[in-house]
C-alpha cells in the first residue's frame, strides 16, 4: 500500500496535505506518529468518567491532528465531538461515539497495515 492509497481508503486529502507538508517522507513520518497518538484514548476515559473539560480539549487535540493530517472523515467527527463538548453537551457526545470510535479504528488499522509494508 502507498501513502496515497492509504489516504484513499480513509477518506482522507493526501494531495492538500503534499501541499502543505511539501515531502512524503514528512508526511509518512507523523502518519506514522499517529499510532502513539493518545488523545483518543483520553476522551473515551474521560467521556466515560464524565470529566467533560478533558474529553473536550482530547478531542479538540485529536481534531487538531486530523486537520494537520487531512484526515478528513476523522477530523469531520472530531470536529462534532469537540463542538459537543464546548457546550457540556455530554448527552449528544455520547451518542456520537459509536461512529467516533469507528471511524478512529478504520484509520488505525488502515495506518497499522501500512506500516508493516
Amino acid at each position: 500500500m502507498t501513502l496515497q492509497e492509504l489516504y484513499e481508503e480513509i477518506g482522507g486529502n493526501y494531495r492538500n496535505t503534499l501541499e502543505r507538508m511539501y515531502k512524503e517522507e514528512r508526511i509518512e513520518k507523523f502518519v506514522l506518529l499517529f499510532l502513539k497518538d493518545t488523545s483518543y484514548q483520553t476522551c473515551l476515559s474521560a467521556l466515560e468518567e464524565g470529566r467533560i473539560e478533558e474529553a473536550f480539549r482530547s478531542a479538540h487535540t485529536l481534531k487538531g491532528v486530523c486537520m494537520n493530517l487531512g484526515f478528513d472523515e476523522l477530523y469531520q467527527i472530531s470536529r462534532e465531538m469537540t463542538e459537543y463538548l464546548r457546550v457540556d453537551n455530554l448527552g449528544r457526545a455520547v451518542e456520537l461515539l459509536p461512529e467516533f470510535q469507528k471511524c478512529y479504528e478504520k484509520h488505525i488499522q488502515a495506518i497499522t497495515r501500512y506500516s508493516e509494508k
